[in-house]
């Protein structure tokens, strides 16, 4: 390696934006120099720094994704992923560190290596192994044949796990997923601080009592458990808001669900979400897997009552019972308790709520001093002699 910090240069590979732009930010303010490569431009980076430069690398698939609306089998998303991995490796230039996005970076990892960089990748989600076992589970209950990962697209998975000299996580949740022996190079970043704050929200308790959800895999975000518990408590004068563009017809358990119920209403795109959550008496993550989840963090900041499970690593951040409610994955027997309590108990549902608010504030607009301090941890991990991952450290002003 050529250089330690300050002044240390560092790469950052992503196909989409992602967090990358709350990663950039807080490199910028340990004393790194950052260069994004990405399909995406510059102007998808909200809130990213202007001094952090962008260069463009095609993703054929993820661009007419973008522009046209079609979909793609999860075979064509790998091998796309594969593309455009390759396609940065063969222009990345030397750095000293380079840190890339999981299932998109190992030939770029390599080639970053041999120009002697060092590599960290960064993995919001389980280990692949963790996930998708749930994901057959999952499938079973909900009526769809599994469809594992081709063993080529899980090997590379686990050689970047085994090549990186640090993983960055989001949660405990997601690092929990991994081998305790792999756990030791995992530091755990929680992505908060990517959600805009609006000025105005709106807590009075709606004509009709609204819980929202928002979720795109119905495999992986729980719907299955939470249209049980809504269905078994037939609240009166209540109705619930889906935003999500999945197909829910092609799940013969959610749609059979769906047939009884009158009182779901699925919502579209929104440009402005804090629109869909102003909505909102209640928001709920019933989520079975999700290394993060940071829609719960946009619901609190509108000033919203919050339930999630511990398989939302968000969750974590919570003091459950003072800014949100916590269940298990998996469970309606407990979520529609939660939900019960909220439409009974309209000073718990304030509470909550304005507690929640509190907590979102701590990070905001791809600022947030827990996970600039998880980056400050990194790179003294990474300048220390010995592989031992250091306590976190302030980040700098």
């Amino acid at each position: 390696m050529r250089a330690t910090l300050p002044n240390m240069q560092v790469a950052v590979s992503t196909t989409r934006p992602f967090h990358s732009a709350l990663l950039a930010n807080a490199l910028l303010k340990h004393g790194a120099q950052v260069r994004i490569y990405s399909s995406a431009p510059r102007r998808y980076f909200r809130h990213l720094d202007r001094s952090v430069p962008i260069t463009l690398v095609p993703s054929l698939l993820q661009t007419a994704m973008h522009f046209f609306p079609i979909g793609a089998s999860q075979a064509a998303l790998n091998a796309d992923s594969w593309l455009y991995d390759h396609s940065v490796a063969a222009v990345i230039r030397p750095d000293d560190l380079f840190i890339g996005w999981a299932t998109a970076s190992l030939a770029t990892a390599h080639a970053a290596m041999r120009r002697g960089a060092r590599f960290v990748l960064d993995r919001a989600c389980p280990h692949v192994d963790f996930q998708q076992q749930i994901v057959e589970q999952e499938s079973a209950k909900l009526g769809i044949a599994y469809r594992p990962q081709p063993a080529w697209f899980r090997d590379r998975q686990l050689a970047e796990y085994a090549e990186a000299e640090r993983i960055l996580a989001p949660s405990e949740y997601t690092r929990a997923t991994f081998s305790e022996a792999m756990r030791g190079k995992v530091i755990k970043a929680p992505l908060f601080g990517r959600c805009a704050f609006p000025a105005q929200t709106h807590p009075e308790r709606h004509a009709e009592f609204t819980v929202g959800v928002v979720g795109g895999d119905p495999v992986r975000k729980g719907y299955l458990y939470l249209l049980e518990a809504w269905e078994r408590l037939a609240l009166p004068n209540a109705r619930l808001l889906i935003r999500s563009d999945a197909g829910f017809a092609h799940y013969p358990a959610l749609h059979q669900r769906l047939t009884r119920l009158s009182n779901v209403e699925f919502v579209g795109y929104v440009p402005d979400i804090n629109n869909f959550y102003s909505r909102c008496d209640v928001f709920v993550l019933p989520s079975v897997d999700d290394g993060f989840g940071m829609a719960l963090f946009e619901a609190m900041a509108n000033e919203v009552a919050c339930i999630a499970t511990t398989h939302c690593g968000s969750s974590e951040l919570l003091t459950p019972g003072r800014d949100g409610i916590v269940i298990p994955p998996r469970n309606a027997d407990l979520l529609a308790e939660a939900l019960l309590s909220l439409y009974q108990q309209e000073e718990l549902r304030r509470a909550l709520a304005s507690a929640g608010r509190v907590t979102a504030a701590i990070g905001r607009n791809d600022s947030s001093p827990l996970y600039d301090a998880a980056i400050g941890t990194l790179l003294d991990s990474l300048a220390a002699p010995s592989c031992v991952i250091p306590e976190a450290r302030p980040a700098k002003a």
